[in-house]
């Protein structure tokens, strides 16, 4: 194997007269393969990452979208028993509701009213 420059664009190799151009294209071919192939693999590499980002954030939306109708029917339980104890309420301070207690509790009405017949304090600047 020995090479011979013949000329400046040429070389002679083992007989055989090889263009000087020619194999620096070949070195750029092996430069064009090792960075496709570095490409590729980076490219690998970013498509596995980004498939494992989708599936993180799509499992995160989702949870969160089950904790949101969890919360949504726990709202529309807790309105519905809000209102319940509103009518209930409602119910139970109407006077009929508390006539009805007082005397089935033995409660009577008072039929004479005694006041305490006491003036009106007035506080001193002196004391």
């Amino acid at each position: 194997m020995s090479a011979v420059a013949v000329r400046e664009r040429h070389i002679r190799t083992e007989g055989r007269v090889v263009d000087r151009r020619a194999v620096k294209a070949g070195r750029a071919v092996r430069r064009a393969s090792r960075f496709r192939r570095l490409a590729g693999r980076l490219f690998i590499v970013a498509a596995l990452a980004a498939s494992f980002f989708y599936i993180a954030v799509y499992a995160g939306l989702t949870a969160v979208s089950y904790n949101k109708s969890r919360l949504t029917q726990t709202w529309r339980l807790e309105k519905i028993r809000n209102e319940r104890l509103t009518v209930e309420l409602v119910r139970r301070s109407s006077p009929h509701y508390i006539t009805a207690a007082a005397q089935h509790a033995g409660m009577v009405c008072a039929t004479q009213y005694d006041y305490l017949h006491k003036p009106a304090a007035v506080a001193r600047a002196d004391e």
